[in-house]
């Protein structure tokens, strides 16, 4: 057992201790710096033109959509706004006509199934 501890010191001691190799250099080349500027500008302005997009006022026509029962006269003059605003001020000073507006808005708005081509009568059929 001596003798293997023996031959491995010997077997050490013919390795020589180098310096070891300088670490490379953390500085950027040139041409790489170019492609990372020139690639956020191209993020920069992508997103710039995006936004500006976004702001813009369309010049495009808002578009409408037409029910079939605005098509048709209204005699009735139960034609109110449904917006939240309205409604919730309608609620807080007169529920009774909150809820007179609201079943007149539900007739014109939902569709009628009393009639005899409508889906629920078909439906109830089979």
């Amino acid at each position: 057992m001596r003798r293997k501890n023996e031959q491995f010191e010997n077997y050490l001691r013919e390795f020589q201790p180098r310096h070891p190799r300088a670490l490379p250099s953390q500085t950027e080349s040139a041409p790489e710096l170019w492609r990372r500027l020139a690639a956020a500008a191209v993020v920069t302005i992508a997103v710039g033109t995006s936004l500006w997009f976004a702001k813009r006022p369309s010049d495009r026509p808002k578009l409408e959509f037409v029910t079939k029962s605005e098509l048709a006269p209204q005699a009735n003059a139960a034609n109110v706004s449904l917006s939240l605003l309205p409604l919730t001020q309608l609620s807080v000073t007169d529920p009774a006509l909150l809820d007179a507006r609201l079943a007149a808005a539900s007739r014109r708005v939902l569709p009628d199934f009393r009639s005899e081509e409508s889906t629920l009568r078909v439906l109830s059929k089979e």
